[in-house]
């Protein structure tokens, strides 16, 4: 961390700029961020992410990663390859299920739940897909291919691709998922129109 917070330092007066300048341009606090120039408090790398832009600095420089930031993402991507990060001394390490999603916004944020022996139904819709499995067996099956999947891993797929899911005879399967389609408008959801008599009341109160 002193070594994190030393670079972080000369970034910062290599702009000519204060703490309370990076205070401000960050959104955190100057005695935070002494701290953290000092090597006395670990980052989040969410506060990473805060200073690296005010900075106009890569982010990427300032943690280590157990693989290469660069490799493709694939469909499927199993527990033992997914990229875990670390800021610095940090005691915290970050695991990415799928690489990034630009453009594409989570919509709905759900938990899918499959009973043992769930047959193959293809879909197709818009946007994209998200996957992680929580618990149980899941075969995930993306046109001509068929991808085995157990707790841990994780799948993103082009919803517009079909796809379709299935469980074996002996195990269902649990399944965080993030779509970025809104199946259902929870927003124009309000209270069930009023019946007749509450209507008539509603008339000869007015």
């Amino acid at each position: 961390m002193e070594d994190l917070g030393a670079r972080i330092r000369q970034a910062r007066q290599q702009r000519g700029w204060t703490l309370e300048a990076l205070s401000q341009r960050s959104g955190l606090s100057t005695g935070f961020l002494s701290q953290v120039e000092r090597g006395q408090s670990t980052l989040s790398i969410v506060s990473l992410s805060a200073i690296c832009k005010a900075l106009d600095l890569r982010i990427e420089t300032l943690f280590s990663s157990d693989r290469p930031l660069s490799e493709a993402a694939p469909v499927v991507t199993k527990a033992s390859q997914q990229l875990h990060i670390r800021v610095g001394a940090s005691p915290v390490t970050y695991g990415y299920l799928t690489r990034q999603l630009p453009g594409a916004p989570v919509q709905e944020l759900l938990i899918a739940e499959f009973p043992s022996g769930t047959e193959p139904t293809e879909s197709t819709h818009d946007g994209e897909e998200f996957g992680y499995v929580l618990s149980g067996r899941l075969r995930l099956r993306l046109h001509d291919e068929a991808f085995a999947l157990e707790a841990g891993d994780s799948y993103r797929v082009r919803a517009t691709e079909p796809h379709a899911y299935s469980t074996p005879a002996n195990s269902g399967a649990r399944i965080l998922m993030a779509v970025t389609q809104r199946f259902i408008d929870t927003g124009s959801a309000g209270a069930p129109p009023p019946d007749d008599a509450a209507r008539r009341k509603e008339s000869d109160d007015a």
